[in-house]
């Protein structure tokens, strides 16, 4: 299986409904990937055109950028954990990748700590 990936920058801030530093806005220098996988190439020999997944990370990252996660319709109801935002982050790219077999989003929160969604275009 062939797998290509990117990474971009997200800024935003949450907070969680608990005591303590995590009760209260803060912000994280998110690194978030963006990983396809597929067993066929097309007849270029790629995969999927990176500008293409560039371009669509980018696009969904924008609606994040900046902003208070909580304050956001995607995370009504839900909390704004890194597992979450890499689930959201990762329809939004869906929406424009359509020809690939699956495709993961990795949320970095800091050099130690990551979250991931993966699914195939069809689940």
């Amino acid at each position: 299986m062939y797998r290509v990936g990117v990474k971009r920058p997200l800024s935003a801030m949450h907070f969680f409904d608990v005591s303590g530093p995590e009760g209260e806005i803060h912000s994280h220098p998110y690194q978030v990937e963006l990983v396809v996988a597929g067993d066929a190439l097309d007849s270029k020999g790629y995969l999927v055109d990176i500008d293409l997944m560039t371009a669509a990370l980018e696009a969904a990252l924008e609606r994040f950028e900046g902003k208070v996660l909580n304050d956001l319709t995607e995370f009504s109801g839900i909390s704004p954990s890194i597992e979450h935002l890499s689930k959201i982050i990762w329809e939004i790219v869906m929406a424009q990748l359509k020809s690939v077999d699956r495709v993961t989003v990795i949320v970095w929160e800091d050099d130690d700590a990551w979250a991931s969604y993966e699914a195939g275009a069809d689940e």
